[in-house]
């Protein structure tokens, strides 16, 4: 419903919303940028080989797949055989490096708050170690719902935060997390709780950890998700 009592922008104070939106992305895409270059995230995604195993035996083939902080491609290069991949990253540098090898579309885009693509317009969307970095998870996940098809396929990662080690760094006085990239600690449940609200979960596994077949939750340094829209 919407609210009488508040008045729309102005034509002015929409190009200053605009120049904000803008400012930030560009403030965001530098941030990263240097981030990436810094500490070596060129040319290297984690748990490359497993994840990319397991992302592409759930995908399957002849799908329309949104690659969500596909940096310079290196981990969406196993999925675009067969399939048509868009990626997607703030990272502008690397995401021309991607284009440039790959030979796929990509956007710029800060799809934090939002992604502007239309409705139901994909099959798959991939999200490899990239919530922990949003600072509003449950919106970016009901953006995905509405992009995705109905029984379209999210499929993603995220570091877990409380595996064995970590916990141990953390009785010693060590952070559990040294990247300033990444918002959130992620465990199961917390994964869960954002999943949920809008997709229907059909597997939860870890592509890292030797032990993690005992327990995801402790023995996994990473959750895998495999959802199925709910919409």
């Amino acid at each position: 419903m919407e609210d009488k009592n508040v008045s729309p922008l102005s034509e002015f104070d929409l190009k200053i919303e605009q120049t904000n939106q803008e400012l930030r992305k560009k403030m965001l895409t530098d941030f990263y940028s240097e981030h990436h270059t810094i500490n070596n995230r060129r040319n290297q995604s984690v748990s490359e080989e497993n994840r990319s195993l397991v992302f592409k035996e759930w995908m399957g083939i002849n799908k329309k797949v949104l690659d969500l902080g596909c940096r310079d491609g290196r981990l969406t290069r196993h999925f675009i055989d067969q399939n048509e991949v868009v990626g997607m990253d703030i990272d502008k540098v690397a995401l021309k490096e991607c284009e440039k090898k790959l030979n796929i579309k990509t956007k710029w885009v800060d799809f934090s708050i939002q992604i502007p693509l239309a409705t139901s317009s994909f099959d798959v969307i991939i999200a490899g170690e990239v919530l922990e970095h949003l600072p509003c998870p449950s919106i970016t996940v009901a953006e995905v719902s509405r992009i995705l098809k109905p029984n379209g396929l999210f499929i993603g990662s995220v570091p877990n935060s409380y595996h064995i080690k970590n916990r141990l760094r953390v009785l010693k006085g060590s952070l559990i997390d040294n990247d300033q990239t990444h918002l959130r600690a992620y465990n199961v449940e917390l994964l869960k709780h954002y999943l949920e609200k809008k997709f229907l979960i059909e597997e939860l596994t870890s592509c890292r950890g030797r032990s993690s077949f005992l327990s995801i939750a402790w023995f996994g340094r990473d959750i895998a998700w495999k959802c199925r829209n709910n919409k």
